[in-house]
């Protein structure tokens, strides 16, 4: 789904975009329940693996659902709330760990190769902390739109993102 312009204008907006969005498929969750139950493994053997692609069936609406290349989004930001003493780092490490990541030197990277995953970094106002949230909110509605608007247009392909 790549479309740069979001479809709400506000938080209520986007509320309401939430509610639209298609329910799971029961019948495609209870045929990937049976399928699971058929696979070469012990019950349970895999732990939250098994509940998360069961309910990631139901959501693709498949019991087998097709594979598709994953893609790992990373929002940078700096929180006022940091100022606490609530981190291990300063707020100028983050811009550190955005120049690593676009270089390809963090883990997370090496992560993403071994998956065959699509990495993105999106940078959101480094230089400009949010408010800290232990003293009210983080941030006005109109800065929370446009962190949301930031990250709307940055998955590649939807659902249907091949390789």
């Amino acid at each position: 789904m790549e479309n740069d312009t979001p479809a709400f204008a506000g938080s209520r907006e986007f509320r309401q975009l939430l509610q639209r969005l298609p329910a799971p498929d029961a019948l495609a969750e209870a045929k990937a329940r049976d399928r699971n139950a058929t696979l070469t493994k012990p019950s349970g053997s895999l732990g939250r693996l098994e509940e998360i692609a069961i309910w990631y069936a139901s959501w693709r609406g498949h019991a087998d659902p097709e594979k598709l290349v994953p893609q790992i989004l990373i929002f940078a930001g700096n929180h006022g709330v940091a100022q606490q003493g609530v981190s291990a780092f300063s707020r100028e490490v983050t811009g550190q760990m955005v120049a690593n990541f676009n270089a390809g030197g963090a883990a997370i990277n090496q992560l993403a190769g071994v998956a065959g995953a699509r990495l993105d970094v999106q940078a959101i106002d480094l230089d400009q902390p949010t408010a800290d949230i232990s003293a009210g909110p983080a941030m006005p509605e109109r800065e929370f739109v446009s962190a949301l608007a930031a990250g709307w247009g940055l998955p590649t392909g939807g659902p249907a993102c091949r390789r």
